[in-house]
């Protein structure tokens, strides 16, 4: 009876897993794709060179295996099929290495492993949503979350309070139990038996999450919606009404298992000393990741760009125009351009070479804004 049960919140796992995935890739339809202005990024020169029609083919075959994982979830052959495809079409671009497409592979790569043993499907899937939130909660405690998340997004653009509001020491430290309640509630879904109470933490937090970003909101970063009412369901399928939603560590180190568990467990603490990268880790919302902005001189500036140029000028003089990557890549492909220095020099790279007499500056940095944690890019 238990194994019937385990077999279909495995099901649902997958289903509701492939339903979102869909929506958010045709939503972030321009990431998938190289007909747009963004520079496309791929980890290895030679990857350069695959023509317009490769990316458009590996967008809607991977379309079309999701859409059959979620008919048939049971199959193997189109889990691994599925997977195959979507990992080319990731190694064409790092920009689509976005935290949501990271967790969505993995999922099925877990029920591709672990299809005939819902036991440790279920043990793997339970441990990954518990690093989830342990590792964003984690990654908010610091100041640059207070300052950029807490103080600017919440407290002042969307509750509205006043500066003299704002600067009390007790609010500005407060934003801390943001982080402090994803880290409490994975580690008491992770060790404790009775999950309930943690989970609804966790729900709560998403629902106050979509208010946020919504259009009655911030109307931000709207290619997470669907990510955030995923979650909710799936905490859900996982915790309530469940006699075994808890991780056997035995289960998830014992011989071969010891690989995912590495990857998904190990791996993200070595972003903690700039060894691993931010999205693989779950570093979201911190406030702390690296930015890129570019400056032009206002008669220079090319209008298939503006579209794309943004009002807030962070290190870009009177006489600049300012074209911030995360503005920019939101406003044409709906994401967040991949945060890591490596990313951002190619981008660069890119940018001259389409505007090779355009007199330009380009800046990287991060929180706190001291000239030492500011790099401009020759």
């Amino acid at each position: 009876m238990f194994e019937v049960i385990k077999r279909n919140r495995i099901n649902i796992i997958i289903r509701i897993t492939c339903l979102v995935w869909i929506l958010t890739k045709w939503m972030s339809y321009k990431l998938w794709v190289s007909d747009r202005l963004f520079p496309l990024i791929p980890p290895l020169n030679f990857l350069e060179n695959f023509t317009a029609d490769t990316h458009l083919v590996l967008f809607f075959a991977a379309l079309s295996g999701i859409f059959l994982i979620f008919i048939f979830p049971k199959s193997r052959f189109v889990l691994g099929l599925t997977i195959a495809i979507e990992l080319c079409s990731c190694m064409l671009d790092q920009n689509r290495w976005q935290p949501w497409e990271y967790q969505y592979i993995i999922t099925v790569l877990f029920a591709f492993f672990y299809r005939n043993n819902p036991k440790q499907f279920l043990n793997y899937f339970t441990f990954l949503i518990v690093i989830i939130y342990f590792n964003s909660g984690l990654h908010k405690l610091n100041g640059s979350f207070l300052y950029d998340v807490w103080e600017s997004m919440i407290l002042r653009r969307f509750f509205g309070l006043d500066e003299s509001v704002i600067a009390q020491k007790w609010l500005h430290y407060a934003g801390l139990s943001l982080g402090i309640i994803e880290v409490v509630a994975a580690l008491g879904i992770l060790f404790f038996r009775k999950k309930k109470g943690f989970a609804l933490l966790l729900i709560g937090m998403h629902i106050f999450i979509l208010a946020l970003i919504s259009p009655t909101g911030l109307n931000y970063n709207i290619i997470v919606w669907p990510w955030n009412v995923a979650m909710m369901v799936l905490i859900y399928v996982l915790v309530f009404n469940q006699s075994d939603a808890h991780v056997s560590f035995y289960g998830l180190v014992k011989g071969a298992n010891f690989v995912p568990f590495l990857v998904v467990g190990i791996l993200p603490i070595l972003c903690n000393f700039g060894l691993y990268d931010n999205f693989l880790s779950f570093n979201l919302y911190s406030g702390s990741l690296k930015q890129l902005e570019i400056c032009v001189k206002e008669n220079q500036y090319s209008k298939d760009y503006t579209p794309y140029y943004s009002h807030k000028k962070n290190f870009c003089g009177d006489e600049y125009k300012v074209l911030n990557a995360n503005f920019w890549s939101l406003k044409e492909m709906n994401i967040i351009v991949y945060p890591e220095e490596r990313v951002y020099f190619d981008i660069v790279k890119k940018w001259k070479a389409r505007n090779p007499n355009v007199n330009a500056t380009f800046h990287i940095y991060q929180y706190p804004y001291k000239p030492e944690n500011i790099k401009e890019i020759e």
